[in-house]
């Protein structure tokens, strides 16, 4: 068991690393290509108006909201949903943990009850648009993973009920370099964490999906901006197809 969770928490760490660095090479590439249209590369100059139409397009998926409203609906309440249940799960890696994200714990409590079935909107709209035409197994298997570690997420918050103390430990174990190469592993961790085969199933899901994410969405907000600027269609969400 201790090998499990020594080598889980450097695979975790693993994980982690990667997705920056594939996410930080994007926004590189991005920010040194011609279509970056940093100052003096555009035929237009930076204008606010342009970044404030940006924002609201990412903020409130505008676009997608003029193409589908059916879908922009379960889209819109998948991306606010997430964003609180990200900001509540920041309490299991940050030490200390700021008020602000304190105070959004019950929030970020509701919304995780919240985001599996707006998932589930979205593949049901999904399916009835797409029948008889080709929809990319890729974004089925981002949506099914998404819903299947929500879904866990939510029995974990309402039934499972995870010893909260042995998973901050682990997280910031596996956050921490030099301990792990050291080889000593709290023993606070395995001596919380008998029984807790739902929280590692969601864990492991979660680096799964981690892995497999494409970093481009976090590219989104400039991609908008420039859309905007040119007038062209732009996807206004995650699982746009």
């Amino acid at each position: 068991m201790r090998f499990f969770f020594h080598f889980l928490a450097i695979a975790a760490l693993l994980v982690y690393a990667a997705f920056v660095i594939r996410t930080a090479a994007h926004l590189i590439l991005w920010m040194k290509g011609p279509s970056a249209e940093k100052p003096g590369h555009g035929k237009k100059p930076l204008g606010g108006g342009n970044i404030g139409a940006a924002a609201l397009d990412v903020i409130f998926l505008r676009r997608l909201f003029r193409v589908n409203r059916v879908l922009w609906l379960g889209e819109w309440i998948f991306h606010a949903s997430l964003l609180l249940v990200l900001i509540r799960h920041l309490r299991y890696f940050l030490t200390p943990v700021p008020q602000f994200v304190w105070q959004m714990q019950s929030v970020g409590r509701a919304a995780g009850y919240v985001l599996p079935f707006s998932l589930l909107y979205i593949i049901i709209v999904k399916a009835v648009a797409n029948r008889g035409r080709q929809m990319f197994a890729y974004n089925y298997f981002l949506l099914a993973a998404f819903f299947l570690i929500s879904s866990l997420g939510a029995l974990l918050s309402i039934y499972f009920y995870p010893n909260v103390v042995a998973v901050k430990e682990f997280m910031m174990f596996s956050l921490d370099p030099q301990a792990l190469f050291s080889g000593a592993l709290p023993g606070e961790i395995l001596g919380g964490f008998q029984g807790e085969v739902p929280f590692l199933a969601h864990f492991l899901l979660a680096l799964a999906l981690l892995l497999y994410l494409p970093t481009h969405i976090f590219a989104a907000p400039f991609t908008i901006y420039r859309a905007k600027r040119r007038q062209g269609p732009v996807k206004g969400d995650i699982f746009t197809s």
